[in-house]
């Protein structure tokens, strides 16, 4: 069983997604709620809760805050941010204020149960249509960080969150075939040939976090 506390200013959203989620076939309980994050800390200590679906745009403390207020006193509990969100710097504070996913607000049920099923697993997920936030940062980039396709910036992004080729094959639902193709494409654009080395030189670069 999952075990699910959620925070979000809009209480229609909450009850939408609770809505969605049948206890007994998809085993997700939901154990708390609440519509701001200073009205949410206490009682999600008292929940038992194991992943806080947390809204990125509240009042009085955003998203962000609030994730590392969680982080801080509830370090195992794993933090999936369902967001309608799509400003790349916003989206990269949210990614290293500690979250363990990224998912947009009108992904489908099967995508948001899966993902909190793999951050339990300890796993770090960029959902489906998430803009790729690493490299749209007003000033990252320079002369030599090179040009990436769409099919590339996803594939060195999972890499860059610890999944191997096949699991990102997974991730993505293509080939092992086509993960190393483009993992070549990508050695060539960095000029490294190991992906330990490809990831180090894109974090130099700013490509990634």
């Amino acid at each position: 069983m999952i075990y699910v506390f959620m925070i979000d200013d809009h209480p229609m959203f909450i009850d939408g997604v609770k809505s969605a989620f049948n206890k007994e076939v998809d085993n997700v309980e939901f154990v708390g709620e609440a519509n701001l994050c200073l009205k949410g800390i206490e009682p999600l200590k008292e929940s038992g809760a194991d992943v806080v679906l947390l809204d990125l745009n509240m009042p009085e403390v955003n998203g962000v805050e609030c994730c590392k207020r969680i982080k801080k006193i509830l370090p195992d509990v794993k933090v999936v941010f369902l967001t309608g969100e799509t400003d790349a710097p916003f989206l990269f504070d949210a990614w290293m204020s500690g979250a363990n996913a990224i998912v947009l607000k009108y992904c489908g049920k099967e995508e948001l149960l899966q993902t909190m099923r793999r951050v339990i697993a300890g796993e770090r997920i960029i959902g489906q249509h998430v803009p790729f936030f690493f490299d749209q940062i007003e000033g990252i980039k320079d002369d030599k960080t090179p040009t990436l396709t769409l099919r590339e910036e996803d594939v060195l992004k999972l890499l860059a969150t610890g999944l191997t080729r096949s699991e990102v094959a997974d991730q993505l639902h293509i080939t092992s075939a086509a993960v190393n193709f483009h993992c070549k494409n990508l050695f060539k654009k960095f000029n490294k040939n190991r992906i330990h080395s490809l990831l180090a030189e894109a974090r130099k670069l700013k490509v990634i976090s």
